[in-house]
């Protein structure tokens, strides 16, 4: 399969995966950004796909962000829309007190392409919400929160 992106500053670096089992590819900052304590920012990534019809694309931290940096995304992570055709930018706050900075060109977040089979069109079966009085039981049942073991 083939993405296409398109920079929207010409010194955006374009995303990548940095092995064969990467599921996701890795987003740059596109300006140095310092982050305020108590304040959500947006950094902006400088690229925007042309995102395939009946997917999406999540935008999460790269898992050393929050160790390494200190930061999180308020709303846990980004969702894009295929039909969204301006910029990528990430919201993040910081976990402490301190003031953050994100270097230009940094390695921030990681993009993720996913297939969303509820979305309406003639090749694909549209998933109905329905209301039921029980769920159908599980070896899990209501555990959550580690409830599988460590």
């Amino acid at each position: 399969m083939e993405l296409k992106a398109k920079k929207f500053t010409p010194d955006a670096i374009l995303p990548e995966y940095k092995t064969t089992g990467s599921a996701g590819a890795d987003l740059c900052a596109n300006e140095t950004v310092v982050v305020k304590p108590g304040q959500a920012t947006l950094i902006k990534l400088g690229i925007g796909f042309d995102i395939p019809k009946n997917h999406m694309m999540l935008l999460a931290l790269r898992s050393s962000t929050p160790r390494k940096k200190g930061l999180f995304i308020p709303n846990g992570m980004g969702i894009i829309d295929s039909d969204y055709k301006g910029e990528f930018m990430l919201l993040v706050a910081p976990l402490g007190n301190e003031e953050v900075v994100v270097e230009k060109g940094e390695r921030i977040a990681q993009t993720i392409l996913v297939p969303c089979k509820h979305i309406v069109n003639a090749d694909v079966e549209i998933t109905k919400i329905v209301e039921v009085a029980e769920l159908e039981e599980s070896e899990r049942g209501e555990g959550g929160f580690g409830s599988t073991g460590k």
